[in-house]
């Protein structure tokens, strides 16, 4: 295998590796969202139980100040989140670009090696069709 092709396919490597952190980033959001989702039905629950009872009233300031705590620590962690994810999708296509730059030098050098190939056939051919014509020459020259 030439360099080209080791190097198309490390930076290949790299890039799976970029999208399955993004990937992984992007599930992480998924889930802090799932659960920012989950905190206010336990809160609207919790809210709906206290009013139903008066021993619920008493207790329901302390697990509110938790709940509300709770919501802007997954707010904070989803913003944080958010903010990995732009960052592992800039990666990602950085080294999207070094992929086509390393496969373009590849394809580009294949194809420089079929020419030079397809010259030296020729040439071949050429030297060949000389040879025959001169020995063909020859013999109506006999």
């Amino acid at each position: 295998m030439s360099a080209l092709g080791t190097l198309v396919r490390v930076h290949n490597w790299a890039l799976e590796e970029k999208q399955q952190k993004l990937a992984g980033l992007q599930q992480l959001a998924d889930k802090l969202r799932e659960d920012l989702r989950n905190a206010q039905e336990d809160l609207d629950r919790e809210l709906k139980a206290a009013s139903d009872s008066p021993e619920g009233t008493f207790a329901f300031p302390t697990f509110i100040a938790a709940a509300l705590e709770r919501r802007k620590k997954l707010r904070e962690t989803i913003a944080d989140v958010e903010l990995a994810v732009e960052a592992a999708r800039e990666e990602v296509r950085a080294a999207y670009e070094e992929v086509k730059k390393y496969e373009q030098a590849r394809d580009m050098d294949k194809r420089r090696g079929l020419a030079r190939q397809a010259r030296r056939e020729q040439t071949a051919l050429d030297e060949l069709a000389v040879e025959m014509h001169r020995r063909s020459r020859a013999a109506h020259q006999d």
